[in-house]
């Protein structure tokens, strides 16, 4: 595998996104709908952070500590997301992206072109990579 191959050869540059001020329930929505496990959120084209399937979890988990249900219509994205995320430019490399993977334990980190949102690249988008 080479390496030094630019993360923009191989990231996902369709971007699934929520706003900050969608609902938890749009958030599994989302999830539901896309083969997925990680939503960009997003404001005026800016990133603002990332939602996983584990953050999810960990609400329900929580709840479920608390014997409750969680209000799915009143938590926010914004209230869920990891505030500024790791980001590579789309001239990183590859080999940069999985020493980020390995030592942050992350699985997905979304790429920017300066400060535009260009895509995402996922552990698996490595894999792949490695193993076409």
């Amino acid at each position: 595998m080479n390496t030094e191959i630019p993360v923009k050869r191989i990231k996902t540059s369709k971007i699934i996104y929520v706003s900050p001020s969608d609902t938890m329930l749009k958030v599994e929505e989302v999830f539901d709908a896309f083969p997925i496990h990680h939503i960009l959120v997003v404001e005026n084209e800016k990133l603002m952070g990332i939602i996983s399937k584990n953050d999810l979890l960990k609400i329900y988990k929580g709840s479920v500590a608390k014997g409750e249900l969680p209000q799915r219509n009143h938590i926010l994205a914004s209230d869920i997301m990891t505030e500024d995320p790791i980001t590579l430019d789309t001239e990183d490399t590859i080999g940069l992206a999985a020493d980020i993977f390995l030592s942050n334990q992350v699985h997905s980190i979304p790429i920017l072109d300066g400060d535009q949102l260009a895509g995402i690249i996922t552990n698996h988008d490595i894999i792949k990579y490695c193993f076409k």
